[in-house]
């Protein structure tokens, strides 16, 4: 093989395993193997001789029992395990690359491992990674169209492969746009390793934040319509506390099933609305996440649950990156109903919180109303306390709660809320957990809220008139984080990527069919079947262009693959035949010199014959002059006497 194909094949390889180590996913003992990919493209590139066929066997029957023993006992995943055969079959190939059908294994080889990584990963990076082994795969294929035609050195082929790629990765473009949208994989692993998040499980120990509080992960970003502060990213409520922890007791979740297509929570009526387009990053809990209260939710899976208590659930998006568009009320926690209202539930109280009670009522001792005692308590923690992520040990016989509130004084959203809750349960007053995320960082440079782990909140809600209230005790604390302007643009381009890539849904499709065909060519005579979309210009052009355009290009390049003297030489033949010259497929140069005398041309043909001949099988080179010479409208010369130069 010439040497440009070998570099072509080695490129290739290398982008199909550099793929699969980007996604992070692979075990990196099982990386060692592919050390010798090195080794064997080398050995190729130098010319040395493949490696002996009994050794390749040996190696190869020795990788299946490897992938067998990674898959049951290093990786545990048989879908892994498979990704890290494919480098050991890269690395085999690299020394048995004998036949033309050994490159194409490689090729086919290389673009199953880009599949495997679609499915561990959506980083842009793949996207990079994808786009090179695209170019790379089709000058491959290309080249070797050219090479099994025999075109000769010197060829001017860096043209036609450059169009070729572009036209490839156009039309990717186009089919990846066209195709139907399917929820699932390839492989059907929709599910990978979540975010770890504390705070959004039916059970939460007491100060489990505070490793999250500095976690500078992004869990979710958000494009809201509407303003509202501050941004309460509402998740679980929690109502018992045993001292140590705090569970959800409100029990069984009740499923909810789409009308249309959206979830339908409530009544919109006519309050104000705040729309919400969450693009979720995989995490460990299925909760949905909203500001206020939920009316409406859009999202794919057959249904989503609830706890009764105001939480949300969709069990399609645990450990997936997930998109949801969910509509709310601003205000408050939402109603509180006689299903979910119980005062036994929400004025629940552990053993031993005496001092507390007594901390209430000198407090609160001022209020008249449970809203002025709520607001009061609250003052109370926000002006006496302090915020801070390093708590000391609680000492021997002491609750964490009465520690915080008259000795440490110090302590994180959890502290607070907990403090709080208690408060006002000592006062007669229901009152529960709240936890979720609060804020976010504005990134302008795409026009959304990206919320981190850091962002992990803790607040309270109070059962006052009626309705659920929300208070927050915290202390306002300054972000430990704060982002360059480097990050807001890289992670713009990852919301980007994701949005309109990765997130590319049958929703959009229809979106793009309605911006191309808008304004739309109105043609009432036209009866169109129901759901058709009406033909547009915008939409004929946007088909037929690009088609006209390949079809001129390829006219004119028909002959590119052939040497100068070829292309003239064919031009010239064709016009003879065009002029009555008896000139078929099998006719040798001597013949197209037969007939063009017949025609009555001079000497000069023969003399065009004479050249053609040396430098198409004599080994001879066209200098500059001679080939300025013969390209008049690619025909010999201008001294013929039976056909004009221009003539056609």
């Amino acid at each position: 093989m010439p040497q440009a194909y070998n570099i072509l094949t080695a490129v290739i390889a290398f982008t199909g395993c550099s793929a699969l180590i980007m996604s992070g996913e692979l075990n990196p003992v099982m990386l060692i193997p592919g050390i010798g990919l090195f080794l064997g493209y080398y050995r190729l590139l130098r010319g040395l001789p493949p490696a002996p066929k009994r050794a390749i066997s040996a190696f190869s029957l020795a990788a299946l029992f490897l992938l067998i023993f990674d898959a049951v006992g290093i990786t545990g995943d048989f879908f892994i395990a498979v990704a890290h055969m494919t480098i050991v079959f890269q690395t085999l190939k690299s020394f048995d690359l004998r036949e033309p059908w050994d490159y194409l294994q490689v090729c086919f080889m290389s673009i199953l491992q880009l599949v495997i990584t679609s499915e561990l990963t959506y980083s842009i990076a793949f996207g990079v990674i994808f786009v090179f082994f695209l170019i790379a795969f089709v000058v491959t294929i290309a080249l070797s169209h050219f090479i099994k035609e025999g075109i000769r050195r010197g060829a001017r082929l860096r043209r036609p492969l450059i169009y070729i790629s572009i036209a490839t990765v156009v039309s990717t473009a186009l089919l990846f746009m066209a195709i139907p949208r399917v929820g699932a994989g390839v492989f059907g692993r929709k599910s990978s390793k979540g975010i770890r998040t504390v705070g959004f499980s039916e059970k939460v120990e007491f100060g489990s934040f505070g490793d999250v509080l500095l976690d500078p992960t992004v869990v979710m970003r958000v494009e809201l319509s509407g303003e509202k502060l501050p941004l309460y990213w509402r998740g679980m409520t929690l109502d018992y506390f045993d001292g140590l922890s705090w569970k959800d007791s409100v029990g069984g979740r009740f499923r909810l099933f789409k009308t249309g297509d959206r979830f339908v929570l409530g009544d919109a009526g006519a309050r104000s609305q705040l729309q919400q387009k969450v693009y979720i990053e995989p995490m460990d809990t299925d909760v949905v996440f909203a500001l206020g209260e939920p009316i409406a939710v859009e999202a794919d899976g057959r249904f989503m649950e609830t706890d009764g208590a105001g939480a949300l659930f969709i069990p399609a998006k645990k450990d997936r990156r997930f998109t949801y568009t969910l509509w709310s009320a601003p205000e408050g926690g939402g109603n509180i109903t006689d299903r979910v209202w119980s005062k036994r539930r929400y004025l629940q109280l552990p053993e031993g919180i005496e001092r507390v009670a007594a901390l209430a009522r000198e407090v609160s001792g001022e209020g008249k109303t449970d809203l002025e005692k709520a607001l009061l308590i609250e003052s109370h923690l926000r002006a006496n306390y302090r915020y801070s992520l390093k708590t000391d040990p609680v000492p021997p016989g002491m609750s964490p709660v009465e520690d915080f509130l008259f000795s440490s004084k110090k302590g994180f959203c959890e502290y607070y809320a907990t403090a709080m809750v208690l408060m006002l349960r000592s006062q007669g007053i229901s009152a529960r957990i709240v936890t979720g995320f609060l804020g976010g960082d504005m990134n302008e440079l795409g026009n959304y809220i990206l919320v981190r782990q850091s962002n992990a909140h803790s607040w309270v809600e109070a059962g006052i008139g009626g309705r659920w209230q929300v208070f927050d005790p915290t202390p306002v604390s300054a972000s430990p984080f704060v982002p360059s302007r480097l990050f807001l643009l890289m992670d713009a381009l990852r919301m980007n990527w994701y949005r309109y890539v990765v997130g590319f849904s049958s929703y959009d499709q229809r979106r793009l069919i309605g911006l191309i065909t808008l304004p739309a060519v109105k043609l009432p005579e036209l009866q169109m079947p129901a759901g058709w979309v009406k033909p547009s210009l915008h939409l004929l052009v946007a088909l037929i262009a690009p088609a006209l355009i390949t079809l001129f290009y390829l006219r004119r390049r028909k002959h590119g693959r052939y040497g100068f003297e070829t292309v003239l030489y064919l031009k010239w033949r064709n016009r003879i035949r065009r002029h009555g010259g008896r000139i078929g497929p099998s006719s040798t140069p001597r013949d197209v010199l037969r007939e063009a005398k017949r025609l009555g041309m001079d000497g000069a043909a023969e003399e065009f014959i004479r050249m053609y001949e040396a430098v198409r099988f004599g080994g001879q080179r066209m200098d500059r002059k001679e080939m300025k010479r013969y390209s008049v409208r690619g025909f010999p010369t201008a001294s013929s006497k039976g056909l004009s130069p221009h003539d056609s």
